[in-house]
């Protein structure tokens, strides 16, 4: 049901022609270790790069190996310095490709910069922009997961493999919660209902919506919400001007649409690996992390040696 490796795919994992090189574009702790279980399934070493900041913060990368003809995978996670991991990927993708590598894929489980997907007022779409540097780069494709909007892959003119967590959240909810039957699927809002609904059905589970927001005055103040200020009277702003009178937004009280009676409660935040949250889990033990190495390395392995994708998307929902 879930796309879990059969044993005759463990013993294919390490099957890899010749000519690919794993880098990891930075050294945090985190992006090491991923990049290092994606080396060991795939049977190779590390690449040997240097990324280091000067004084002046600058981004310097040097290549410490040859690259010429080859397939080259570069593995990026998003830390709080979001800008600087964009540099060091950037700087990483041109050096490879004015080393003549023979193709250059990003390997970012999290695409920084993904929410901003949409034109908000005088704002910019910040994904596109980010999409048209990486390609200008030298970036041939991209790797991925859960995409904050499945659309973002449009702003490519490369190939985009968007995988998703999904089938290792549910594995771990069927194998480390025993009395999941009895509980509910509940989304945070009515935005994130598709997904729940793509959750519950394949968990035979019911599902419930939380609808409205917290009562808070002091959130009306930092989201805007009363901006512009009200006015009792359109003479209060110019008498000779005629606009209509500006209403804000009422939030309305929060609300659980659906059966939660008699349900138990999960108290547990189950996340992947793609991105540093160690500190997190020293502050909250309820934190449990999901290691997605795997599906990463078969999609590196698959690109390599040019074989479908597809199995990476089996069972899995359109909502998803």
């Amino acid at each position: 049901m879930f796309c879990v490796a059969p044993p005759e795919l463990e013993t294919k994992m390490n099957i890899t022609k010749g000519g690919l090189v794993l880098f990891s574009a930075n050294s945090n702790s985190s992006c090491m270790e991923l990049s290092k279980k994606i080396a060991e399934r795939l049977g190779v070493e590390m690449g040997k790069v240097q990324v280091y900041q000067e004084p002046n913060r600058e981004t310097r990368v040097q290549i410490q190996e040859s690259v010429r003809g080859k397939d080259v995978f570069i593995i990026q996670t998003v830390s709080k310095d979001v800008n600087t991991i964009i540099m060091e990927l950037l700087i990483m993708v041109y050096a490879c490709k004015t080393s003549c590598a023979k193709s250059i894929t990003g390997v970012i489980p999290y695409f920084p910069y993904s929410k901003q997907c949409k034109m908000r007022k005088r704002g910019s779409i910040v994904s596109k922009l980010l999409a048209s540097m990486m390609c200008k780069a030298g970036l041939t494709h991209l790797i991925t997961m859960d995409l904050h909007q499945k659309e973002i892959q449009g702003f490519f003119n490369i190939p985009v493999d968007n995988l998703r967590a999904s089938p290792f959240l549910l594995q771990y909810i069927q194998e480390e919660i025993p009395d999941y039957r009895n509980a509910v699927i509940v989304a945070k809002s009515p935005a994130s209902a598709k997904r729940a609904q793509s959750f519950a059905e394949r968990l035979r589970l019911g599902i419930a919506v939380i609808h409205g927001e917290a009562q808070d005055a002091e959130s009306d103040l930092v989201d805007g919400r009363h901006s512009p200020p009200m006015v009792r009277s359109v003479a209060a702003i110019h008498p000779s001007l005629e606009i209509p009178m500006l209403i804000p937004k009422e939030k309305p009280p929060i609300t659980v649409v659906g059966d939660v009676g008699g349900r138990i409660a999960i108290i547990v935040v189950v996340v992947t690996n793609t991105i540093p949250h160690e500190i997190q889990k020293l502050q909250c033990p309820k934190i449990k992390t999901v290691d997605i190495s795997m599906i990463l390395s078969e999609a590196i392995r698959r690109i390599h040696n040019g074989e479908s994708m597809s199995y990476l998307f089996r069972n899995i929902g359109l909502d998803d």
